[in-house]
């Protein structure tokens, strides 16, 4: 077949048809997918260039040949049936998107194919016509694309369960031994308050109150500690009665902000899986936190919807909002943090602009098994 090269100065003195021919053939060299053409007994009348590249057989070795030569020996049953049947139903013309179909090239090694075929009829005859694209590469790709996510939502999920159990163990130990050794310091320091006598001088007196409010600041300081690693309420009522107390506890902290949360009855006592219910109040949480410190907002409020088999949380404000086009893409620690979270329980997070003004962080939740 002529190149393209060689056709050009010679078609002024070509006659039309050969003219054509070489036309066809420069246009089918410069195509970039593999075009093969059977006749209607499947066989290849029509190899490309970019076919010989895909299947590393050359043209001449497979004219005439069946086309199933391209195809993996287990796959061949039934394959020219299909064909006949597609190109005597075809009409005069008619093109259909292949769906994803294995190749075989001469070497043995299989590949994966999309493309499309066509029936034509032209004076010469009638052909099936396939324009195949070789998607091996980005198969693969994407394979080790889901087989790195997977192992990295694995890996998450580990370590939010060892975060869990480490700030549990964290928890307690500043409950039981801090917690403890300040309430007994706090009892020593009241009973050398109480032996106190007139003559003891007044800095001691003013020491000792020093000391006292230092004591009860640090205790203070122990529990909220303790509040905010371990969520009250989770483990012993849900996250229905924990997220009401932390949204309680956060209204009394800022009493500028008007900070509800919906319920519906019938899920004020339900449970889920104790991970989904940690990771759905940390999301919670992260989302009330970024409206009370980046907002501007004056009210939050915190939807809760779903069943035994579900949970969609919504955290909305009524703030500056997100900017046109942004979403988890923001860049934020926090709102990546909070979808590491859901990923690790099979969850999503999403992060949008509310339609009139403000922010809408969702998480969702749905059992698949």
């Amino acid at each position: 077949m002529n190149t393209l090269a060689e056709a050009t100065p010679a078609s002024i003195n070509c006659p039309s048809h050969e003219q054509t021919q070489c036309l066809l053939g420069a246009v089918l060299k410069l195509v970039p997918d593999a075009i093969v053409g059977t006749d209607l007994d499947g066989r290849i009348t029509l190899f490309n260039a970019a076919a010989e590249r895909v299947f590393g057989h050359s043209s001449t070795s497979v004219q005439g040949e069946p086309i199933e030569i391209l195809i993996p020996v287990r796959l061949r049953a039934g394959h020219r049936e299909a064909q006949q049947r597609f190109a005597h139903n075809g009409g005069d013309t008619r093109m259909m998107g292949l769906r994803r179909v294995k190749g075989l090239r001469a070497d043995g090694q299989e590949i994966d194919l999309e493309g499309y075929i066509r029936h034509v009829k032209l004076p010469q005859g009638e052909w099936s016509l396939v324009s195949l694209h070789d998607v091996t590469a980005r198969l693969q790709a994407e394979t080790q694309l889901q087989h790195s996510r997977a192992q990295l939502a694995e890996l998450t999920r580990k370590l939010m369960t060892q975060e869990r159990v480490l700030v549990k163990r964290l928890a307690q130990v500043l409950h039981d031994q801090l917690g403890q050794t300040l309430a007994a310091i706090r009892m020593c320091h009241e009973t050398i308050i109480a032996l106190e006598t007139a003559e003891t001088p007044s800095d001691f007196h003013r020491l000792h109150e020093r000391l006292g409010t230092l004591i009860g600041q640090a205790i203070t300081q122990v529990r909220q500690v303790l509040v905010d690693l371990r969520p009250p309420l989770l483990e012993e009522q849900g996250l229905s009665v924990a997220l009401d107390n932390e949204l309680r506890n956060r209204a009394q902290a800022a009493p500028q902000m008007d900070i509800t949360i919906h319920v519906p009855p019938n899920l004020e006592i339900m449970r889920w899986p104790a991970e989904v219910e940690y990771a759905a109040f940390m999301v919670v949480r992260e989302a009330v936190e970024n409206a009370l410190r980046h907002s501007g907002a004056d009210a939050i409020e915190v939807d809760l919807t779903g069943g035994s088999l579900s949970l969609h949380l919504t955290v909305s404000d009524n703030g500056v909002g997100l900017p046109e086009g942004a979403g988890l893409s923001v860049g934020h620690l926090g709102i990546l943090g909070m979808q590491e979270r859901a990923q690790a329980v099979g969850a999503s997070v999403s992060c949008t602009r509310a339609q009139e003004r403000g922010t809408r962080v969702t998480f969702h939740w749905q059992c698949l098994s």
